[in-house]
This record gives C-alpha cells, structure tokens and sequence, in this order.
C-alpha cells in the first residue's frame, strides 16, 4: 500500500517540473486511499454481529463517518493548490483518530489499529514532504 506513495515521492524529487507521472500521484493515490479509510466503517457496521450492543448514536456517527472521507477526498482532488497535499494529511490524521477512538466498538482485528497507526505516519510523511518539496522553486 506504501509503495505508489514512495513512487510519487520519488518523482516529485527527481522530475518536479517535468512528472513522469500524468498525474500527482501522492495526491490521486492518497485520495482513493483515504475513501477506502471510510469504506472500512460501512462494511463494518453492515456486518457488525451484535448491533444491539452498539448504541444508536454510535451507529450513526459510523454511518455518517463511512462517507466522510470520500467527500473529503473528492473535494482535495478539486483543489489545485499545493496545500490540499496537507489536507489531505490531516484528513489520514482524523481517520486515525477516529480508528482510535471507534475500535472498541467494532472490535477491529487486533493487528489493525498497530498498522494502521504505521502506514498512517509514513503517508502523512511522505505527503507533508511532498508538500515542501513542491514549494520550492
């Protein structure tokens, strides 16, 4: 799942003004990602086997969270400015959070929450990174 965001970076460092890459590809690529962060919650709560455990509020924020991040996603991709690379860092930091604090309720594998918590800082890297890299001239 790293591997398009170092390629990116990758190109950002070595053809900046030239991409071989049509596209920025930290930025797309981070974008489908970040609506796959979201995409977890739908499919969870859809399988949840003991739902009544889980309060109504809860289950709700959970609903509404699924899409979240596609919307966020979608509208860094309609931003053509530099800093929608930082938005969208902070928007893999708020998945995060929200990992954080919903995985009591979903009872996540307990492998996830570790990984999620690795790839999510490497990402959050590479785009703030490539941030920096193409305000320099």
């Amino acid at each position: 799942g790293l591997f398009p965001f170092f390629i990116g970076l990758l190109d950002l460092l070595i053809n900046k003004n030239n991409l071989f890459f049509v596209i920025h590809l930290t930025k797309y690529y981070g974008s489908i990602i970040l609506t796959f962060l979201g995409a977890i919650y739908w499919g969870s709560i859809l399988n949840l086997v003991r739902k009544s455990l889980v309060p109504e509020q809860i289950k709700f924020f959970i609903i509404i969270w699924s899409v979240t991040p596609s919307i966020l996603a979608i509208t860094i991709l309609t931003i053509k400015n530099n800093f929608s690379l930082l938005l969208l860092s902070m928007g893999f930091l708020l998945c995060q959070l929200v990992d954080e604090i919903c995985h009591k309720f979903l009872l996540f594998p307990g492998w996830y929450l570790p990984l999620r918590r690795i790839l999510t800082l490497f990402v959050v890297i590479i785009l703030i990174y490539s941030y920096f890299i193409m305000q320099t001239p």
